[in-house]
């Protein structure tokens, strides 16, 4: 039914020679039951480009079967499935290239899969972009970071949590009947060895300031194309995997998924824009996050100009009355409290509130237990902007 697919790379653009060097799938029922696991490290017959970031060491890549030997398995494993991948966009660009390299045509679109991210907009409402955020929001364990077998796993759990939320026939159904028809290549079988990745080559988790924000930036719902670009950014931020290219670099990932340059422009405005917002959200913008942001201006082609107005326009929020609960606000409930939500729910409700589920654009307030938390609901009310606040204020709102 599905084939769960993530690819490690060697950079972020095919069109900059970047090549796949590991490969996992996981093929998974209707049902959402794992039915199959493979993945292989990839030999990308280049430099393995930030090793850092994916944790693959030439020692193992150099052991590792190319692309065009592996690449008559990798059909076997997709040929009548549904093809699903967290930034499903991102892995299909490489995968196209690839093809391409071989001469074949690669018979998969973005809009013939599924991306879990994006369907996270609606079934996990509120979640970051990161594959790490939608699992957090579903309970689904992550084991490793940047590891196509770990992420792969990850996502087809997420799947599954998907899966039991929408029901049978899935929304998707469409998707799923039309995949069962593609023409694949054929491609004669070669023999080779998958190399797994070894169990002590692992990448570190990113740190630093960007890496600190990028998980609370609000999501992008001006197309089904916003996201996947903008997590391409997100992670070459967190990962400083940005350098003088940066702006080619990005406009290479932009057309190969079809945005506009003045989409682009707009988004890596509403970008720079969200990052002031959070980096200001103490009220301070030290020297030290200054230098960082107009990193990020000059990556992203804009100017000090464009720096100067996200600025001006992030101390906004900041210097606003106290917050005044409306009296038909819009409240989530985030955090273990000393009573249930449900408690509060009804309090709410009975005051003529509205208790929504997730984190919108469109909610006043976020109630939690502490202030300061950092669940996923909290994160994403800080990118928007929203007011999170304790419980005990928000009972003496409601006392008034």
């Amino acid at each position: 039914m599905y084939a769960v697919i993530d690819t490690e790379t060697t950079g972020l653009s095919p069109a900059f020679h970047h090549r796949v060097a590991e490969v996992a799938v996981v093929l998974v029922d209707a049902d959402g039951r794992v039915e199959h696991e493979w993945s292989s490290l990839v030999n990308p017959e280049r430099d393995l480009g930030p090793q850092r970031i994916h944790g693959i060491r030439a020692v193992d890549a150099v052991r590792a079967p190319r692309f065009s030997e592996v690449a008559a398995h990798l059909v076997s494993l997709l040929r009548g499935r549904t093809l699903v991948a967290h930034n499903l966009p991102f892995d299909l660009t490489f995968l196209v290239a690839e093809f391409d390299r071989m001469g074949l045509v690669f018979p998969v679109a973005h809009d013939a899969g599924l991306c879990t991210m994006t369907l996270s907009a609606d079934l996990l409402p509120g979640t970051g972009r990161s594959l790490g955020d939608c699992c957090a929001a579903a309970g689904v364990p992550l084991d490793g970071w940047h590891a196509a077998a770990a992420d792969t796993r990850a996502t087809a759990a997420l799947l599954a949590h998907y899966l039991r939320r929408v029901g049978t026939p899935p929304p998707w159904h469409d998707v799923v009947d039309r995949a069962r028809d593609v023409a694949w290549p054929e491609i004669a079988p070669r023999r080779f060895r998958a190399v797994p990745r070894p169990d002590d080559a692992s990448a570190a988790r990113p740190t630093g300031f960007m890496a600190g924000l990028v998980g609370d930036l609000p999501r992008d719902s001006a197309s089904d194309l916003a996201d996947p670009y903008l997590a391409v950014l997100d992670r070459a931020l967190t990962d400083h995997e940005l350098a003088a290219d940066a702006p080619a670099m990005l406009a290479a990932v932009s057309r190969s998924l079809g945005l506009g340059a003045s989409d682009v422009t707009r988004m890596h405005r509403d970008y720079l824009r969200a990052l002031a917002r959070l980096a200001t959200r103490d009220r301070i913008c030290t020297d030290a996050e200054r230098r960082e942001l107009e990193r990020v201006a000059d990556a992203l082609g804009l100017d000090g100009s464009d720096l100067d107005a996200a600025l001006a326009g992030a101390a906004v929020p900041m210097i606003v009355a106290p917050f005044a609960l409306p009296r038909s606000a819009r409240v989530v409930f985030t955090g273990e409290m000393s009573e249930p939500h449900d408690a509060w729910a009804r309090r709410a409700t009975a005051a003529g509130l509205q208790v929504l589920d997730g984190v919108t654009t469109e909610v006043d307030v976020v109630v939690a237990a502490d202030s300061c938390t950092m669940s996923v609901k909290a994160k994403k009310a800080r990118g928007y902007g929203i007011p999170v606040i304790t419980v005990e204020e928000f009972a003496r709102h409601l006392d008034r």
